[in-house]
């Protein structure tokens, strides 16, 4: 017992010391989904930089609150994130990971919700200030894209056949 009680009161004093100790397995068990944390802070960071545009071409005032609402915000959503991965983790034990066969699902599926509020928000921006409908571009692109794809198998189809 007396063996114990020195290893905790080492890991005390180690803490004390330093700080940052404690705080490393910590981000040690976030590190599979950094990336989904980066990505939705880029895309609130965007929908920011684009909202500020539009409040800048409309002449509308920017004020400290409305852009402390980004901080309220993305800790909002990466705290979603964060408890999204520990509900998975330790709550459903993965298993839903292996009902899809996909690495962290719940938290990609929530984290995929969020940047869509996002996206969305960054293209009523746009249209607002450009009015272009960013969405319905995109789908035109697609469906352009499929077309093209289209002709190019059915050239390869005839000049196959003529061989």
């Amino acid at each position: 017992m007396k063996h114990h009680s020195h290893i905790i009161k080492h890991y005390m004093l180690s803490i004390i010391n330093d700080p940052v100790s404690i705080f490393l397995p910590m981000l040690m068990f976030f590190t599979p989904i950094k990336g989904i944390f980066f990505t939705v802070a880029l895309v609130i960071v965007m929908d920011t930089l684009v909202g500020l545009w539009k409040a800048r071409h409309l002449n509308q005032n920017i004020t400290s609150r409305k852009l402390s609402a980004v901080i309220s915000k993305l800790l909002l959503y990466e705290s979603l994130i964060l408890i999204t991965f520990l509900i998975a983790q330790f709550i459903t034990a993965g298993a839903i990971d292996k009902l899809f066969s996909i690495e962290h699902v719940l938290t990609k599926g929530i984290s995929l919700v969020l940047i869509y509020i996002e996206l969305k928000s960054i293209n009523e921006s746009y249209k607002i200030v450009k009015g272009i409908d960013i969405w319905a571009h995109l789908k035109e692109l697609i469906s352009r894209t499929r077309e093209i794809k289209d002709g190019v198998k059915e050239l390869k189809d005839e000049e196959s056949n003529n061989k």
